[in-house]
């Protein structure tokens, strides 16, 4: 029994690590912890089929071995979410003096089957954000960039002088109403059920569970209840957070067992443990059975019923997430500015596709720039990082986006690829400016403008007014953010972002065959 209370202790100290580096890497306090989401399990999927990462494919193999050799181990060693719900349930026993007792729970296996096709359907069509609340890492980290990360800022700024090792962090933009709300409903959801019977959502509508217990259902040694050896005492029952073993029929249900070894740390009788899985018996067939067996058809009507419904929700979902992923193409922008996706995002479509809003680019995004789209991007895309240049703009010289982005959806860029990366296209409205509405010299969009696109040419007099060299400009925001204009419409300045991100040209050679530009002297030319 010390063997197996000695490796509890091991997965807690571990999963408490997982847990504080997910912390720090949201909280964009150590761009090293940040990295860490690129060994989840869905992230791992999503790179290694999206961009063929090497180290992305070793993280999914080996949580897939793991899982064949021994069970759930991912899910009580390595998931943020599921560290939380054991924070909240053992919150939940000592507020009530240890009242709460887990107790064996429904297997709801075919429920987390078809939750887990749909949302699977769902992502092919092209509809990624039913995926984002259930994912149990995009949930967790949706929570963390949003009210977790704005919280952590209170707090740290409101320490601020009163200890001296901390220092000052700017507030991050705002994050959605709606958004904000659904995801921490949800949340609030899960750690109120881990509360009452543990790992509640695990089993039922986590698509990285449902995923995993296939393949657990089929390990080597998993963790296995001796019907020999059982007393009955339940014990084992008491603290069993995922609810899966029958005292009554001694038998644990490998496929739900999420792996924390709190039941083999209190077996007194070595009736639980890693044990090889029996092959099936044979039964022998005697010709009553077969005269039996040949009256009774194979599949049972139940099994019939929920295979169609598996099928018919699949093709439903599917189409739907067409229809969505589709929406979003079809759809203005209210101020008819298009979004402006994230360096490395490529294609609109591909990013729409790939991105599941975990929210670790918005965190760390050091120009403060990145929040998450309501319906800019459309339905395809709620939830999903777009830059908003009023309140930051693309660093020139940043990578963070691109370098962290777990799941593939932004590609990673050089540093000579980030400082060319076409993200969008500047638009100059003349009748905005304040050099034409004011008559006030200005030019602090060109002076900015970290690519030379923005030119200032001769206006009236000594005025003069910005000229776009579209070769250079790459969207970055700079021009648009310190526009002083404070118009209803918009900035004198603004930039539209492109469908498809593409290379500017080289600054040296564009401006070298520049030729001098005069511009009009009418007020409003059009």
């Amino acid at each position: 029994m010390w063997k197996y209370r000695l490796l509890k202790t091991l997965r807690v100290l571990i999963s408490l690590l997982v847990l504080l580096s997910f912390a720090a890497g949201f909280s964009s306090l150590h761009r090293f912890a940040a990295n860490a989401a690129k060994g989840e399990f869905l992230p791992a999927l999503l790179r290694m089929v999206t961009q063929l990462s090497l180290i992305s494919a070793v993280f999914f193999l080996v949580i897939v071995a793991v899982t064949l050799l021994v069970g759930r181990l991912y899910c009580s060693f390595c998931c943020p979410l599921g560290v939380l719900q054991d924070i909240a349930s053992r919150l939940g026993k000592l507020l009530t003096f240890n009242k709460l007792k887990y107790r064996t729970m429904p297997d709801f296996r075919r429920t987390r089957i078809i939750v887990l096709v749909i949302l699977i359907c769902c992502a092919v069509g092209g509809w990624m954000f039913p995926l984002g609340p259930l994912d149990p890492y995009s949930l967790f980290g949706r929570n963390a960039a949003g009210p977790g990360q704005a919280l952590f800022t209170e707090v740290n700024n409101e320490l601020y002088g009163r200890i001296e090792a901390i220092q000052p962090l700017e507030p991050r933009p705002e994050f959605p109403p709606a958004l904000s709300v659904l995801s921490g409903v949800i949340l609030l959801g899960i750690l109120l059920a881990a509360v009452w019977r543990g790992r509640v959502f695990c089993n039922t509508l986590c698509p990285v569970g449902a995923l995993l217990g296939v393949l657990s259902k089929r390990a080597f040694a998993p963790l296995r209840l001796d019907p020999e050896k059982c007393m009955k005492c339940g014990m084992c029952v008491k603290v069993c957070k995922a609810g899966c073993i029958d005292i009554r029929g001694r038998e644990l249900d490998a496929a739900r067992c999420v792996g924390c070894m709190n039941c083999v740390s209190v077996c007194r009788f070595g009736a639980l443990g890693f044990h090889r899985r029996p092959k099936a018996a044979e039964p022998e067939k005697t010709a009553e059975a077969a005269d039996v067996s040949a009256e009774t058809p194979l599949p049972d009507k139940g099994r019939r019923t929920f295979l169609a419904a598996a099928g018919v929700s699949g093709v439903a979902a599917f189409f739907v997430g067409r229809l969505a992923g589709n929406a979003g193409k079809l759809q203005t922008p209210a101020n008819g500015v298009p979004p402006v996706m994230p360096p490395g995002a490529g294609n609109r479509d591909d990013f729409n596709r790939r991105c599941t809003g975990c929210g670790i680019c918005i965190a760390n995004c050091t120009g403060h720039t990145l929040k998450p789209a309501f319906l800019e991007y459309g339905l395809a895309g709620m939830g999903q990082p777009r830059l908003s240049f009023e309140i930051g703009k693309c660093e020139y010289e940043c990578r963070k986006c691109s370098d962290l982005c777990p799941t593939g959806a932004l590609r990673k860029l050089s540093a000579e690829e980030k400082r060319r990366c076409r993200i969008g296209e500047v638009h100059y409205y003349r009748e905005r400016c304040v050099v034409v509405t004011d008559g006030t010299s200005c030019g602090a969009c060109a002076e900015h403008c970290p690519t030379g696109a923005l030119q200032m040419v001769p206006y009236k007099g000594h005025l003069t007014i910005p000229h776009v060299i579209r070769d250079l400009c790459i969207g970055c925001g700079c021009c648009q953010y310190i526009c002083p204009v404070m118009d209803e419409a918009g900035k004198a300045v603004m930039i539209h972002g492109a469908a498809e991100q593409t290379s500017a040209a080289d600054p040296r050679t564009v401006l070298e065959q520049a030729q001098p530009v005069q511009a009009e002297m009418e007020e409003f030319p059009f």
